[in-house]
């Protein structure tokens, strides 16, 4: 249980801890455990207090603390190809040795999954459940070919609520009801209006905190968004970065020198190597779509199913592109760092493009690296320092008023 007395990491450390605790409880009281896709909607879930855990917290975790590639060896020696995500060949080889010493999960009895963030997913969690024989239900969420989220696409979305209420009244053995769903809507929402606080803070110059700090509370928001207690300690979170700001000063290390939009997926396995590098060079991370993606907010369930609809992934180049344009403006981003993901085939798609227009738009400079967000074998160090020492020097060059094209 969390306190007021406590500082927002622990209770963030201790919301993770009763998470997977329940879980493992649920099993030992032969309840039913689900494993759950990060952007599915989590309301439904919440509001029958149903227990779930999300493979995708997991294998970030484990390939953060460097056990990842245990995992991939595996599911590679029973035939996945290294072409497919690394967090499917993390998970994978996870349902086949089920112990993980960095972060362990039980066994699912059902799968919930959503296709609004990649298509391939699809494929990870039907391995899953012709695996272990049990039941998947997948909420499919089209890809967002126009700007604006269609009407038919609401209400192809609204037909697909329905027989999920049936789905999770089938394993739960409970009924669905509408007012108690109507409150876990209102938490979420108070959830999200903390983290945009957070989110907010961040854009201060010079930012309260350090951005890879944000990394560590996002496993909470994806797991818990509909909870009181995550609303609590995320609102913590903020009071503090908001105290650290009229205390004028930061939490990151060293003298913000430059201030950093960083695109796409956490590189995991590296992720300290990213921060501790880029803190050397005075470059801090004050932006990202990837955090920004929690703070869903909505008035109703038209709404609540169009924020679904609106995760980076599942839009299309135009909409991709307005989003972090804001964001660069919002936070007084200088330059962007752009992680290559080999794991993540729709994102980087259009990557290239997306990050050209960003940086037309904004006179903004930008910088790509290579890796993955679970398979350490697709980064290098050496390569990521080279990149970053030159880029460093372009930037200061760049204020001083030279003029360069970006590579």
């Amino acid at each position: 249980m969390i306190n007021e007395n406590m500082s927002s990491r622990e209770m963030l450390n201790v919301l993770l801890d009763e998470h997977y605790a329940n879980a493992f409880k649920a099993k030992e009281e032969n309840r039913p455990l689900g494993w759950v896709s990060s952007n599915f909607p989590q309301e439904f879930i919440e509001a029958m207090d149903i227990d779930v855990v999300y493979p995708e917290n997991q294998t970030a975790a484990i390939s953060a603390k460097h056990e990842s590639m245990d995992m991939i060896k595996i599911s590679e020696e029973l035939g996945y190809s290294n072409d497919i995500c690394g967090y499917a060949r993390t998970s994978l080889g996870f349902m086949e040795k089920k112990d993980s010493k960095s972060l362990n999960m039980p066994m699912p009895d059902f799968l919930l999954c959503c296709n609004n963030i990649c298509s391939q997913l699809m494929k990870w969690f039907e391995n899953i459940s012709y695996s272990l024989n049990i039941p998947m239900f997948l909420l499919d969420i089209p890809f967002n070919n126009e700007y604006d989220i269609t009407e038919s696409r609401v209400e192809y979305m609204k037909k697909q609520a329905h027989d999920l209420v049936s789905f999770l009244e089938n394993i739960s053995g409970k009924k669905f009801d509408e007012e108690k769903f109507n409150k876990v809507c209102e938490v979420s929402n108070e959830t999200a209006r903390q983290w945009k606080r957070v989110e907010r803070a961040c854009y201060h110059v010079p930012s309260p905190a350090n951005g890879f700090h944000l990394f560590n509370y996002m496993a909470l928001m994806v797991c818990a968004r509909g909870k009181a207690s995550t609303a609590k300690c995320i609102e913590k979170y903020a009071d503090e970065l908001e105290q650290v700001i009229k205390e004028k000063r930061s939490l990151f290390k060293g003298e913000e020198k430059h201030r950093v939009m960083m695109e796409g997926i956490a590189c995991w396995p590296y992720l300290s190597h990213n921060a501790k590098y880029l803190q050397s060079k005075g470059m801090n991370v004050v932006g990202s779509i990837y955090c920004q993606t929690w703070g869903r907010m909505y008035d109703n369930f038209t709404e609540l199913l169009k924020s679904y609809s609106n995760v980076p992934d599942c839009i299309n180049l135009e909409r991709a592109v307005d989003r972090r344009t804001d964001i660069v403006k919002d936070s007084k981003s200088d330059a962007m760092v752009v992680h290559i993901n080999r794991s993540c085939k729709i994102w980087d798609g259009f990557l290239f493009e997306m990050i050209r227009r960003i940086s037309e738009n904004t006179d903004v400079p930008y910088v790509y690296y290579d890796g993955d967000q679970s398979d350490p074998r697709c980064y290098s160090e050496a390569q990521f320092e080279t990149k970053i020492d030159g880029f460093s020097e372009m930037i200061e060059e760049l204020k001083k008023g030279a003029s360069y094209e970006n590579n």
